[in-house]
């Protein structure tokens, strides 16, 4: 998507010789995020360590754990009980 400005759908809708056919021009002409990354030496930032151990900083585990059949009441009694 970043090389070449493609949408979602339009990857999705991609056939392998569309995709081959993209990497064999890439060869040729890579993409400039390529050549910068070449030339700069630019690498990605290695992910926090929270990223990286499966912690959930955003705590929607612990609340999928709580409620795993999907329903939250607005009372804040829990999981509707069957």
């Amino acid at each position: 998507m970043a090389g070449c400005g493609y949408t979602p759908a339009e990857i999705d809708d991609m056939t392998l010789h569309d995709v081959l056919g993209l990497f064999a021009y890439w060869r040729e002409h890579p993409p400039t995020h390529e050549l910068l990354k070449c030339v700069y030496g630019v690498e990605r930032k290695p992910r926090p360590a929270a990223a990286r151990d499966g912690a959930d900083p955003s705590g929607i585990g612990g609340l999928i754990a709580r409620h795993p059949n999907g329903f939250v009441r607005a009372d804040g009694a829990g999981p509707p009980q069957r």
